[in-house]
Formats: C-alpha cells, structure tokens, sequence
C-alpha cells in the first residue's frame, strides 16, 4: 500500500486547537512551544501534513489523559474533538438534523464528512444490516483509536447506544459501526 499524500485542513487544525487543546485547558507556554518544535504554530494555525497531525494529536492524547495508555489517550482525543464539533453553533444544528434523520444516515455520510475535513483520508461506508455500518478508511495515520473516539462520541451525540470496533487489513482500517 501506498503512504497517503496530502494535508489536514486548516480549518480542521484550527478547530482541534480550539476545541480540544484551548477547551482542556491545555495550552500552555510550554505545549505550545512542544507543538511549535512538531510543526504546529498554534497561534496561525495552517495546512499540516498527515505525519505532523499524528505527532500533534498523540502529544495532546499524552497530556489530556497521563497514565492511560496511548490509545485509550488517543479514544480520549477523539471523543473531546467530537465534543467540542457538537457544542460549535454548527454543530448543534448538525447534529440536531442528524439526530432526526438518525445513525445509520450520519455514519453512510461519513465519506463526505472526511472530504471537508483533509485531502489525506478516503472513506467508503458500506450498510452491513439497518444497524451496521462499516467504514474503511484508507489511513487513520497510524491512530485507529482517535477515530474509534470520534465514531463512539458520534453514537453518544445521536442518543444511539453502539459499539465500534476496527480491523485493521491490507487496504485500510475498517471500523464497524453497531448500534440500537
């Protein structure tokens, strides 16, 4: 398999910053000068290449959540990012619509939510049975748990109780998504 090309947008740096980093608290001179030496200038945020988000996500995974391991970090990450996506103005009205139109709606849309967010990832979703989903990432960047995060606090925010689990295969990572 080819190593993926391409950036994470800035509108999606400047949102991790913002409503995960800023909003825990976390920004310190000290961090910001660690993020700085990764490649991150968090006060102008820009277009970052997918080995620096990996780097800047997995230092805040480390100081969000010391003592845990890294991917339960990592899941911690991701479900503070949906967190503070689904508190944003847009996303209330987001996730208002999604909860009436449902899970299984919001997870078959992912592949367009992923093309907004970065040139990096390429998602399929394929329904499994009218609650199963299953999503096939081309990369999570090395960080399969950050986006286990962001698909548990996806069900959480629906008021869908589920379970997320991932494989990954030669292709990609694929995440199947149950729900009730």
């Amino acid at each position: 398999m080819t190593k993926p090309t391409g950036v994470i947008y800035r509108h999606t740096v400047e949102a991790f910053v913002q409503r995960v980093i800023t909003r825990a608290g976390l920004l310190s001179i000290d961090f910001s000068r660690e993020l700085l030496a990764l490649g991150l200038d968090v006060h102008r945020c820009r277009d970052v290449d997918l080995a620096t988000w990996s780097q800047v996500v997995r230092a805040t995974a480390k100081r969000m959540s010391p003592g845990k391991s890294e991917d339960a970090a990592l899941e911690d990450v991701g479900r503070a990012m949906l967190v503070g996506f689904a508190e944003s103005l847009v996303g209330k009205g987001l996730m208002f619509i999604l909860r009436r139109l449902g899970a299984r709606h919001a997870l078959l849309r992912m592949p367009q939510n992923y093309r907004s967010a970065d040139s990096v990832t390429e998602v399929t979703a394929r329904e499994v049975s009218p609650f199963t989903v299953e999503l096939t990432f081309n990369t999570t960047g090395g960080m399969p748990t950050y986006v286990r995060g962001l698909m548990l606090e996806t069900l959480h925010q629906l008021k869908a109780e589920g379970t997320v689990s991932f494989d990954a295969r030669p292709l990609g990572t694929v995440f199947t998504v149950s729900w009730k």
